[in-house]
């Protein structure tokens, strides 16, 4: 491959219309061959497309137990023609004005808080695409330092993970009663993101808040646990999304619609944004779409080559979240172990990032110099707002601009292959398109690869392993809580000899060897956890008053001592 000639032949593709550029003279060793021989997949991509545009059920494959059987939206929500009843960008230009006009009042403080102060804060709870599509679009408008330079009328911050320790921060900080948590969960069932629900409420509750209603706001489907619990308790309001649409690509709707609002972000314009790169990426010409351009590139790479990480350097600040939010999109997506039919097929697309220059500082040497395991795609933006006299390079802006032409000329040099996407600016409608563009490549690359990027039955292990180690928790305590209550003393052994006392119920006294074997690993870590934080409050809070627990090490194994206070 020779990207200097490839340049010189003119291996891009540009849209006049937005001033959007992509480049691929550095990835593609002939153009014409990767333009005209492809068709069998172009046509199985832009096949997938159409089925999706047409609400038919592509959320699918023949392993049954992980099959989610259902039609995905989210292309559908910014599309100009209704292809699917109720939904089209029209509509959800219109419930996004909805929104806008039911959240105006709450930030100019003609909606107050019951104490009838204006309200303040606003607290987006949600895990996955929940949280990192509309953390990616705030960073992407105003920077890190949204709250303090955005002249928002409300602070604005963000809580996924259920860590208590950052829990308690954010709560310490704030003013609940002139605070809203807005929780945002399709199902109404998400783990952290009901159990931050549940905290927030019982804190609420703590402070003398017996009305939750006003502090709070759901976004989530009709009727769903969490939209049943909002009407219940009065929320502010509970927003409705689809069950089609995936949570990695929800940015698009309410999840995205109601976090704009509050950060007054033009989302018209972000919807526009999409809608202009949907239709772009339907063409049918491949040099005339550059989500098709790109995947067949990476395609033609994975089949030269084996799979290959892609690194994304974004040299825009306002791009720092943008890497994290491509890594559930694509890997999500793409990393499957059965194809549509059921044939186990392992696939997928590592991808990680940050900002240039700073993540070349990181990473750069070896993949300039180290173990040939990656492609590179810059990511950048042809019009600044601001500029800076730098005696070096002229100004600020230039030099940035120097270490992407730079770099690529580097990589040239080290023969690593490249993409640069150019969007005109940063603003809403082109933060949209970036977006656009790489759900686009995602469908196609699936489609190539035949399998089903919109379910996520990996993630869902977790979820379910998950909720047997809370249910397994409550047993093992609360049978410690009665053991310990009667006349008995003390109790010393390992996790398996704990298991086989505290884990049996009245319904369940006999367990298979798996059981044990996986089960003794659970209880390590809970009794592991009870010896690190019994005297924390609320953790163990009745178990606190009853015992002391020591851990030590014995022959590669922890032994527990619990003794009665």
């Amino acid at each position: 491959m020779d990207p200097l000639k490839n340049y010189s032949e003119g291996y891009f593709f540009h849209c006049n219309e937005t001033d959007f550029t992509l480049d691929y003279s550095g990835m593609v060793e002939n153009k014409e061959k990767l333009l005209t021989s492809h068709s069998d997949l172009v046509n199985l991509a832009l096949d997938t497309v159409q089925k999706i545009e047409k609400g038919e059920i592509v959320n699918k494959t023949e392993v049954t137990q992980e099959s989610e059987n259902r039609a995905v939206d989210h292309y559908n929500l910014r599309m100009e023609k209704e292809l699917v009843e109720g939904k089209s960008l029209s509509i959800s230009l219109k419930y996004n004005a909805k929104i806008v006009e039911e959240i105006t009042p709450i930030l100019k403080g003609e909606l107050r808080a019951p104490n009838g102060q204006k309200y303040t804060d606003v607290i987006f709870n949600g895990i996955g695409g929940s949280s990192l599509g509309p953390y990616m679009l705030v960073i992407s408008q105003y920077g890190i330092d949204y709250n303090t330079l955005s002249g928002l009328p409300m602070k604005i911050h963000f809580t996924s993970n259920t860590d208590p320790d950052s829990f308690s921060h954010l709560i310490k900080k704030l003013d609940l009663n002139t605070t809203i948590l807005v929780s945002i969960s399709k199902s109404g069932t998400t783990s952290e993101t009901k159990g931050n629900l549940e905290a927030f409420t019982q804190i609420l509750k703590d402070q003398g808040i017996e009305k939750i209603g006003p502090h709070m706001i759901a976004i989530t489907t009709a009727d769903s646990l969490l939209d049943k619990f909002a009407k219940k308790n009065q929320f502010l309001a509970s927003y409705v999304m689809n069950v089609e649409t995936g949570g990695r690509t929800s940015i698009c709707s309410a999840v995205g619609m109601v976090p704009a609002a509050f950060a007054q972000i033009n989302f018209e314009e972000f919807l526009k944004g999409q809608s202009v790169m949907d239709k772009m990426t339907r063409r049918t010409e491949v040099s005339e779409n550059p989500a098709m351009i790109i995947s067949l590139a990476i395609e033609e790479l994975t089949h030269k080559e084996k799979h290959k990480n892609m690194i994304m350097l974004c040299y825009s600040d306002f791009l720092k979240e943008f890497p994290n939010y491509l890594q559930q999109l694509y890997m999500e997506s793409i990393g499957k172990n059965y194809d549509i039919f059921g044939k186990t097929k392992h696939e997928g697309q590592t991808i990680f990032g940050g900002v240039g220059t700073m993540v070349q500082h990181a990473f750069m040497q070896q993949v300039q110099k180290g173990i040939k395991d990656c492609f590179v795609r810059f990511l950048n933006f042809r019009k600044r707002k601001s500029d800076f006299l730098v005696e070096s390079s002229g100004s600020m802006g230039r030099q940035l601009l120097g270490f992407v032409k730079g770099t690529e000329s580097a990589l040239t040099k080290n023969n690593v292959p490249f993409f640069t996407t150019t969007f005109k600016m940063n603003n809403p409608f082109n933060v949209g398109m970036m977006v656009a563009l790489e759900e686009r490549i995602v469908t196609f690359i699936g489609a190539f690869r035949q399998i089903n990027c919109y379910d996520q039955p990996g993630v869902q292990a977790g979820k379910l392993a998950c909720k047997h180690f809370n249910a397994l928790s409550k047993i093992v305590l609360n049978n410690l809580i009665e053991y310990f209550s009667n006349e008995n003393n003390s109790f010393t052994g390992e996790a398996k000899k704990y298991f086989l006392q505290f884990a049996k119920t009245q319904e369940k006294q006999e367990f298979s060897e798996k059981e044990i074997l996986g089960d003794s690993i659970f209880v390590d870590a809970l009794l592991s956890d009870l010896d690190a934080n019994i005297e924390i409050d609320k953790s163990y809070n009745e178990l606190k008053k009853l015992i002391t627990i020591e851990r030590v090490m014995k022959d590669n194994k922890f032994i527990y001592t619990i003794t009665k206070k």
